[in-house]
């Protein structure tokens, strides 16, 4: 998936980032228990991140570390 975001000119980190989001939300929206629509899970997928790096930031983690 990244690789096909790459050919259609979304750049690298952005291309596999959103690739993981996606097969995330996927396999979230693909359990037959799951109510919620796909774009649902997308986004709550990338809520979490957002709050993961919010986390990592508070903690102090070394920014070179994270990419920054």
């Amino acid at each position: 998936m990244a690789e096909a975001l790459e050919k259609r000119g979304v750049p690298d980190p952005a291309a596999s980032l959103a690739a993981e989001l996606g097969v995330l939300a996927f396999a979230r929206w693909n359990d037959p228990a799951e109510p919620q629509a796909s774009g649902a899970l997308a986004r709550q997928a990338l809520h979490e991140l957002w709050a993961a790096t919010a986390a990592l930031d508070r903690a102090g983690v070394d920014s070179a570390l994270i990419g920054r």
